[in-house]
């Protein structure tokens, strides 16, 4: 008689510690080779892991080990464990040059800097849309740190040298108020995204002490790495869609075509343009059906580039909620998260569908992990959770927030609007949708009904309130 097989949902926290960070990065897509450099073992002792791993958890192979991962990390309680743990806030490094390429690699950099402690650390990473105000902050090290909820910062500079970058780091501790790491190294503009990966390798391991042999490891790359001229357009790109405003975004959109016209697999630029196309139909910058199809594009050209990375799934699920598909797009969100902790954009929109499915709890729940890690950002998306969850109140302070920023932003105006609206503060109310005419006069409130879904409360008392206003009401 053939042995009794495990349940197919067997706990993987059962399994050891060192196979869980093991199926973790089996999760991610690292091969044998990979996962043996990063954690200090052979090949061969991988494989008998794998072997033993796909037997507890009732599975043929290594994608369904993959895919039970995923659903297990995905879940709230998990997320919530990892959010728990003191966090580190990258700090945008400041271009001690007025050259534009200074500037574009030192946000570059920033940007790189993040991404990569939130791939191999299991510490939470706060956004960088949060510590991008950061340096309007003058307190102390502790109260940088306590603004950002964030216990480790990683601060420094960029200058140019005759061949290429100065980069100098260190590495502060808001706990305590001291510096526990400082490095300074010279990159060469020729290779310039090999030399930042290693260099951010080396900052992960000094911060991390239990990581220090997977970070500390040589990494072999499977791709070639991405042209610079490339790399430096992407990043232009994000900057440019980061202003929320018209104009901004067809340049940002331009920056990204040019940036794949160089490298087409550059996850980055794909990703960029997806976030563009979103912003353009949130705003009403594209005709609907182009957004969609640019969004819906972007999507499947990062899974296809990148399928254990998390960007397709988040614009997937992006894609399904401008189609009015919310509980659609609760999986692929869960599945971003699952992959990226600390992708707080991801928890924030899951957080608007499941308010949208009448999740309210849950809903909460994600929300609050989004603020967790971009405490200083996310100002819209509080504003329109708190609208859909009929809280105008507090919708218009969040809103009004995210104008003093970006007061181009067209979605945020009328979220402002309308919960001035509700309030029955119609001077309020007429001052912002004047202001929405004046950078955007062809803004169409019903469009949202069509695009996001009749069925939807939130959305109806929306361009309900707009409609009211631009009759004068």
């Amino acid at each position: 008689m053939a042995p009794a097989r495990r349940s197919a949902d067997a706990p993987i926290e059962s399994l050891t510690p060192r196979r869980r960070e093991l199926l973790e990065l089996l999760a991610k897509g690292f091969t044998n080779d990979e996962i043996g450099s990063a954690l200090g073992i052979s090949a061969g002792t991988v494989r008998v892991h794998v072997t033993a791993i796909l037997a507890h958890l009732d599975v043929t192979n290594r994608t369904e080990a993959a895919a039970a991962f995923v659903a297990w990390e995905s879940q709230p309680a998990q997320i919530a464990r990892v959010l728990e743990r003191p966090a580190i806030a990258v700090l945008p490094l400041v271009p001690l040059d007025a050259d534009a390429r200074t500037r574009t690699a030192a946000m570059g950099l920033t940007e790189d800097l993040a991404a990569l402690f939130a791939r191999w650390c299991w510490f939470p990473v706060i956004s960088t849309l949060s510590t991008a105000s950061a340096r309007a902050l003058t307190g102390t090290l502790e109260e940088v740190g306590r603004a950002l909820h964030a216990r480790f910062l990683v601060d420094g500079s960029v200058r140019p040298t005759s061949n290429g970058l100065r980069v100098s780091l260190h590495i502060d501790d808001a706990e305590t108020g001291t510096q526990i790491w400082t490095d300074r190294r010279d990159l060469h503009w020729d290779r310039l995204v090999e030399e930042q990966d290693q260099l951010a390798l080396a900052v992960v391991a000094t911060t991390y002490p239990l990581l220090v042999s997977r970070a500390s490891a040589p990494w072999e790359r499977a791709r070639p790495l991405v042209e610079r001229s490339a790399w430096e357009l992407a990043h232009e790109g994000m900057m440019l869609r980061a202003e929320r405003e018209a104009g901004a975004n067809q340049r940002a959109l331009a920056s990204f075509d040019e940036a794949l016209a160089r490298e087409p697999r550059l996850t980055l630029a794909h990703f960029g343009r997806g976030l563009a196309a979103y912003d353009a139909l949130l705003n009403q910058w594209l005709p609907a059906a182009e957004a969609l199809q640019r969004l819906h594009g972007a999507a499947m050209r990062c899974l296809d580039e990148a399928p254990h990375a998390a960007e397709g799934y988040f614009l997937s699920a992006r894609h399904q909620q401008s189609l009015g598909d919310w509980s659609q797009a609760i999986a692929p969100h869960e599945s971003a998260i699952a992959r990226n902790p600390s992708f707080a954009l991801a928890h924030a929109a899951l957080s608007q569908s499941l308010q949208a499915t009448g999740q309210i709890e849950a809903s909460l729940v994600r929300m609050r992990h989004a603020v967790r890690l971009g405490p200083r950002a996310f100002q819209a998306g509080v504003a329109t959770l708190h609208f859909m969850l009929g809280e105008p109140a507090e919708a218009l302070v969040a809103a009004e927030g995210a104008l003093a920023t970006t007061p181009h932003y067209a979605f945020a105006r009328g979220v402002a609007a309308a919960s001035a609206y509700e309030l029955g503060d119609l001077a309020r109310a007429r001052h912002h949708v004047e202001a929405l005419r004046t950078s955007h006069p062809g803004f169409v409130p019903e469009s949202f009904r069509s695009t996001f879904g009749p069925h939807v409360e939130s959305v109806d008392r929306f361009t309900t309130a707009l409609r009211a206003l631009d009759r004068g009401a």
